[in-house]
This record gives C-alpha cells, structure tokens and sequence, in this order.
C-alpha cells in the first residue's frame, strides 16, 4: 500500500491530534505507554493551532488512504561555516500500528528529498541513546554519529 506525504494544513488538525498524542505518550524506545486522556487531545489541538500559526517549522504527515499514520517535524537553519541551509528533523513518529512498516523511513526519505533539493549543508537531527529501532533506521539511512558532539540545552 502506498504511503503518500502532504505538508500539515488547518483542515487535518481534528485527524492528527491522536498522532500528536501517540508521540507524547511514547517512550523513546518506540513503545508507546499510555492512551490520551480527553484533556491531553485538547492540549494536543491547541498544540497544533500554535503549530500552524507558527512559521519556523513545517510538519509533514504519512497518509495511507484515509488514515493518518505518522509525521515528521521539520525546521531550517543556516550554517554559516558551510554558507547553506541545514535541516532540522525535530521530531518523527509513526502510530504503533503502522511501526516496521516503512512509515518512518518514508518520512525520512521525504525529509532527505527536500535537503537535497534546497542544497543543504546537512540534515541533522538527535535522539534518545536508548531509541535503537530510530538509531538503526538513521545508519541505514546513511546518517552517522558525531562523537565529540554534545547536545546543550537551556530550558525556558
């Protein structure tokens, strides 16, 4: 079955709020941990009205005929020692039903597509050190580990 990639628009908010909670409610090992409760789908509406409101990132979704099974989130930057655009994978989840089915990779690919064609830098992301299943799908897709790199945060 074909899975087919459309950029997140005001019209699917009410078909994707359950994806949204699904990644909420996942552990970074991929195994999703509980169900939403109605108040964290309407937290989870509101979180993608801001989204859709918000030019600095763009959300992808996998759509299989009429079911929504995934996303990817996606942002821009700039690398200055390059002079080119970087792309950010910000976040990648597929329903857990649809897991090992090619939903992430699908995703991915789209995301390596768009790098490629707005000639990036890099595309670079970060996960979990204990989310085996994305860190094999990103060797396999060629990505690879920089050691000596660290992810520094400052939490507002």
């Amino acid at each position: 079955m074909d899975i087919e990639i459309i950029l997140l628009d005001k019209s699917h908010i009410p078909k994707v709020i359950s994806l949204i909670a699904g990644y909420l409610n996942s552990s970074s090992n991929g195994v999703d941990e509980s169900d939403p409760s109605p108040d964290q789908l309407e937290q989870c509406e509101q979180i993608l009205n801001r989204f859709i409101n918000d030019s600095s990132a763009y959300c992808y979704l996998a759509k299989q005929e009429h079911e929504y099974i995934g996303f990817i989130i996606l942002s821009w930057s700039f690398s200055i020692s390059k002079g080119s655009p970087v792309l950010r994978i910000e976040a990648l989840y597929s329903s857990s039903k649809h897991r090992k089915k090619g939903v992430g990779r699908k995703l991915m690919e789209h995301a390596i597509d768009l790098a490629i064609s707005n000639k990036a830098a890099r595309l670079q992301l970060e996960t979990d050190d204990d989310n085996a299943p994305a860190r094999t799908l990103y060797k396999q897709l060629g990505f690879k580990m920089l050691e000596g790199k660290g992810v520094y945060m400052s939490f507002l």
